[in-house]
């Protein structure tokens, strides 16, 4: 039997070892997309709209999901654009709204980038702002776990307000209107 040499035994074991890191960085890979990328199927969602009290009430709705977070968000936005169904709710986008594309970053922040009709429509002071901005961070932060925070764009670029009154320059969580 042939004994390898000592130089022989660490290039082994360097071979291993950068072969087993390359495997767990694979393995990590892999599991990380399967959040993100998925089968498209029918899914069950929640689009907050505003209720007759002024508060953040869900209203229940089935879409027909894409293959990815980042799709499916695109359609609960669209969703949520479009108003509510029930009686009673009330939307809180303007009819125009349009949402260019959303991004995700290593930290789980959304960034929804839309174009300038979120801005150049307000209705309302304050309250319909702060309306408008939580019923689309509850929307999803609500729908999609793998998301942990949200913030806005408008044109591609952050914004420090949607309607002149909140800072929105930052991550947002979600909240209850009360």
């Amino acid at each position: 039997m042939i004994k390898p040499s000592r130089n022989q035994l660490i290039m082994i074991i360097i071979t291993v070892l950068v072969c087993g890191y390359f495997t767990i960085r694979y393995i990590a890979a892999v599991k990380r997309d399967s959040l993100f990328n998925y089968a498209a199927q029918p899914k069950k969602i929640k689009l907050f709209y505003i209720n007759e009290n002024g508060k953040l009430q869900a209203e229940k709705r089935e879409i027909q999901g894409a293959t990815s977070v980042l799709d499916d968000v695109k359609i609960c936005v669209i969703e949520l654009a479009k108003g509510p169904k029930e009686k009673g709710l009330f939307g809180t986008l303007p009819k125009d709204t349009e949402l260019r594309e959303v991004y995700l970053d290593d930290n789980r922040c959304l960034y929804l980038d839309f174009t300038k009709s979120i801005i150049n429509n307000p209705k309302g002071g304050t309250t319909a702002e702060t309306q408008l901005i939580y019923s689309l961070v509850n929307t999803i932060l609500e729908n999609f776990g793998q998301i942990a925070s949200v913030r806005f764009l408008v044109e591609g670029q952050e914004v420090k307000t949607i309607g002149g009154h909140l800072d929105v320059n930052r991550p947002l969580r979600g909240k209850k209107l009360e």
